[in-house]
């Protein structure tokens, strides 16, 4: 919050003395993941081979996929000349992992005979954040490219993990579990980024799309006697946003 405070007083001190400033309101997705492989250290690796070990046909390896989100922003940039500005504003932004391996064929053999299925193990770690941007870019006509630090603060964690019961040979069901008490989150978080606006011009509303690459500088969990190496865990963020820009002053 105390980020937040002064990033405000700061815009307010720019609008004083630039001749131009303009407002974004985006809203887009977020892709994410972390930069290592965490599946054996969450021990996924061996909850795999505890399933083959019980008679299930596990089809396919395990696999790291980038996780989904979404982000919504309101920033300004505040020109300090006619090609150079400051990015400031506050973001809602989701970010995590998601480690699954996918069975094709999941035939549960000791117990009831056959049973056929079509499923994923699934491992969803998430982060919420207001995240507050602040940023050097220069502007190349239609396009703007930037790049700096964002502050990134922790609203909420989650885990979610699936699991799958059989209750008898016609009936397997997916059971969803919530873990969070085993993942604490770092509070601040850090993240150097790059990115793009492309302004596309609309009567007196330019539409703008954006692309926002980020890498966490210091680790995105905080929790003595984690399991693994989750406390070393970095993120690597992509954001897709589109949305619509008013201009102000000269």
């Amino acid at each position: 919050m105390k980020q937040l405070i002064l990033s405000l007083v700061l815009t307010v001190c720019f609008v004083q003395v630039t001749a131009q400033v303009k407002l974004h309101g985006q809203i887009g997705m977020t892709f994410s993941t972390f930069d290592h492989d965490l599946m054996e250290e969450y021990g996924f690796i061996e909850y795999r081979q505890a399933l083959i070990d019980d008679g299930i046909n596990a089809s396919s390896e395990a696999k790291n996929s980038m996780r989904p989100g979404a982000v919504i922003s309101i920033e300004l940039d505040v020109y300090l000349k006619e090609n150079t500005f400051l990015k400031t504003g506050v973001k809602y932004t989701n970010a995590g992992d998601s480690y699954f391996f996918k069975t094709p064929d999941i035939q549960y053999q000791r117990y009831y005979g056959l049973i056929t299925s079509d499923a994923r193990f699934k491992i969803r770690p998430r982060l919420d954040y207001i995240a507050i941007p602040l940023n050097y870019g220069k502007s190349l006509g239609d396009f703007t490219i930037y790049g700096g630090v964002t502050t990134h603060i922790n609203v909420a964690t989650a885990l979610r993990t699936n699991s799958f019961d059989v209750r008898n040979i016609n009936n397997v069901r997916v059971e969803w579990d919530r873990e969070d008490d085993l993942v604490a989150a770092t509070k601040t978080v850090f993240f150097l980024n790059v990115g793009a606006n492309y302004y596309i011009p609309a009567f007196d509303v330019d539409n703008v799309v954006s692309l926002n690459v980020g890498y966490s500088v210091n680790p995105v969990y905080d929790q003595l006697g984690a399991v693994g190496k989750i406390n070393d865990a970095r993120l690597w963020t992509i954001e897709l946003a589109y949305g619509a820009t008013l201009s102000f002053g000269d």
